[in-house]
């Protein structure tokens, strides 16, 4: 089983590494095949770890296995060390089987690119860095992972090189998750200050007694939220995750459904122990999550990109997921998480099929009339959709309720965020049909004619919708691992890493399914009359619209009180310190340094009667400074 999990986390970084220093000696379609062989070893390797801990008791579901010890220091020990459990292996199932099918699916959409090698190897690294971040064993492998999911997301969303707007948005995502990054870091030199170690076991077995010092518990917790916050885009760092669509639509499919965005709900999850004893910041993580997944989705409804909503999609679906982590249900949590990443997934490498048969085009006002001409990748949407707006029996319908039925066991505060939830459902079901009803239905327009009528243009090559099948299968049976009231292996199986700290009972899930399948219905009825019946055009310009579209102002908020601000201070430091300071007096000394040396150099005549004149002249100073001392 060790072995296995090693090989699992090692295969994809072999892959990069390999493509890497094959450069033009490796075909570029050879490049995507080595990147898909090596994430599926990796995926058979994660089911061999898991078939292995299913074999063992519930207690002995906890493997841990040391390669290197870098560094010790007194009791803190830096090593490279993995932690096989269940929250891992699911994580690593996740990140491994949705991994390998979008990097599949990568073939066919990067076919003909200039820079197929360094996709594929940065793809590879990409799902290397997010297993470091999920097996490893402590909390410094952890940093190291995370960072890696950071670097690894900013080279792929500015993969092309060429737009501006892509390296703006790379850069972007770069320095928003940092932010998050700079708070973990913070969480962890007090975790080592008052732990003594950043050994997960270690660290957890002193919960406890770190909660007798409050404050000190309650930064640590929220320098973690702060890392979450960043990485999975909630408020109020959730800016960077739109403008991350700039990157190539399998990217997208990565960041949203296998990798990065999913980090912040596995760091609550793992470090669940600590939040318990920290229940205000553990409350603030589910209230962020509740208020994101309310502004995604109102955000989503006038969105005229089809990534963007789908991106946006992803913001709320993820909040769904902090909301439920935030009140102690991790393994619906994580339920969600597992089948949000099939019909994400799924949704994106059907929007990637349909933009490449567009030539580019993401604009879904230029689509329309693709359901006769694209009939399979409109029920591969279609399924998408309605697992997205958690519509029976589709997976999303049993994992989202689930979440919505623990909020509703969890006292007057979880029941506030049911009420955030439950709209969230109907905002799902409008902004997600909306979409699917302006693309697919209606009649072609003329860039739909253009491109499919005259250069006949079809549904995507083999490896395109191959792995949208598969996926579309997951998106409809996925959410047979867990059903209220008649079996939940997956709870089961999470226990032992971490325990439910609410436990739903069959009613109140039944009464949540009720409501928010009423309510997601209510929503695909209002897209369904809007955009396929009367086909409304887009109303006026009004203030709540412009709001909507300007996404509540919080970038221009950010450059305002951050970034100007920035820009000033960096101004004023040129200006007022660096060129007459630190330049000026480099400038003066190297000024002086060759005067100094011309003056030298001036005396270098060559005539013997200066340098005897020079002799003399030392020599009486010489007998003046002799004479004085001696007086």
């Amino acid at each position: 089983m060790v072995a296995a999990a090693w090989i699992c986390l090692f295969a994809p970084l072999a892959a990069a590494a390999a493509i890497t220093l094959a450069g033009n000696r490796l075909s570029r379609p050879g490049a995507g095949y080595v990147a898909t062989a090596s994430v599926g070893a990796a995926f058979v390797a994660a089911l061999v770890a898991f078939a292995s801990l299913l074999g063992r008791d519930g207690e002995q579901r906890d493997v841990s296995s040391t390669a290197w010890t870098w560094l010790s220091a007194g009791n803190l020990d830096f090593e490279l060390s993995i932690l096989v459990d269940p929250l891992s292996v699911l994580m690593m199932l996740i990140v491994t089987g949705v991994g390998a099918l979008i990097v599949g699916y990568s073939i066919g959409y990067m076919d003909g690119e200039d820079e197929e090698r360094r996709f594929f190897a940065y793809m590879a690294l990409f799902v290397f860095s997010m297993l470091l971040l999920v097996q490893s064993g402590n909390f410094l492998m952890l940093l190291a992972g995370w960072g890696l999911v950071g670097l690894s997301s900013y080279l792929l969303i500015g993969f092309h090189q060429e737009r501006p707007s892509a390296i703006a948005a790379a850069k972007k995502a770069f320095i928003m998750n940092a932010f998050g990054d700079a708070t973990m870091v913070l969480a962890l030199f007090l975790l080592v200050q008052q732990a003594g170690t950043l050994d997960y076991g270690g660290t957890f077995a002193q919960a406890e007694e770190l909660a007798s010092n409050g404050w000190v518990v309650n930064l640590i917790a929220l320098g973690l939220l702060g890392g979450a916050v960043a990485k999975s885009a909630q408020l109020p760092l959730q800016t960077w995750l739109p403008d991350a669509m700039e990157g190539p639509t399998p990217v997208s499919a990565l960041i949203h459904a296998a990798t990065m965005v999913t980090a912040g709900v596995f760091l609550l999850v793992r470090t669940a122990p600590l939040f318990e004893v920290a229940p205000r910041i553990q409350d603030l993580a589910a209230g962020l999550g509740a208020a994101t997944l309310l502004l995604a989705g109102l955000i989503a409804l006038v969105q005229t990109d089809i990534k963007r909503v789908i991106a946006y999609s992803t913001m709320s679906q993820i909040g769904y997921m902090f909301l439920g982590a935030g009140l102690g249900a991790y393994a619906n949590g994580m339920f969600h998480l597992m089948t949000h990443a099939f019909f994400k997934a799924l949704l994106f490498l059907a929007a990637g099929i349909v933009i490449h048969a567009l030539v580019g085009e993401q604009d879904i006002r230029k689509m329309g009339g693709l359901r006769r001409l694209m009939p399979r990748t409109w029920l591969a949407f279609l399924i998408g959709g309605l697992a997205l707006a958690g519509m029976p029996p589709l997976s999303g319908f049993f994992s989202k309720d689930s979440i919505l039925a623990s909020a509703l066991a969890s006292g007057t505060y979880g029941q506030i965020l049911l009420a955030a939830g439950l709209v969230g459902a109907f905002l799902t079901g409008l902004y997600t049909f909306r979409m699917i009803f302006i693309v697919f239905g209606g009649a072609p327009s003329e860039h739909v004619r253009e491109h499919l009528h005259l250069h006949g243009r079809k549904e995507g090559p083999f490896w395109m919708t191959a792995t949208v099948a598969v996926l579309a299968v997951l998106a409809v049976v996925g959410g047979g691992v867990q059903i209220a009231g008649v079996w939940h292996p997956l709870a089961d199986f999470l226990r032992t890493s971490a325990e439910p700290l609410v436990e739903p009972s069959v009613a109140q899930d039944l009464i949540t399914s009720a409501i928010a399948v009423a309510l997601g219905l209510a929503g695909i009825a209002v897209a369904w009359w809007t955009y396929a019946v009367k086909r409304i055009s887009p109303p006026r310009p009004s203030a709540a619209r412009l709001t909507l579209e300007r996404k509540f102002y919080f970038d221009e908020a950010y450059d305002l009180l951050f970034y100007r601000p920035a820009v000033m201070l960096a101004r004023a430091w040129g200006n007022w310190i660096e060129r007459p300071l630190i330049f000026g007096s480099i400038s003066g000394l190297s000024a002086g340094t060759r005067g100094l040396a011309r003056g030298v150099s001036d005396t270098q005549t060559g005539f013997l009667r200066t340098y005897a004149l020079a002799i003399a002249g030392g020599v009486a100073i010489l007998a003046l400074v002799f004479v004085s001392v001696r007086a």
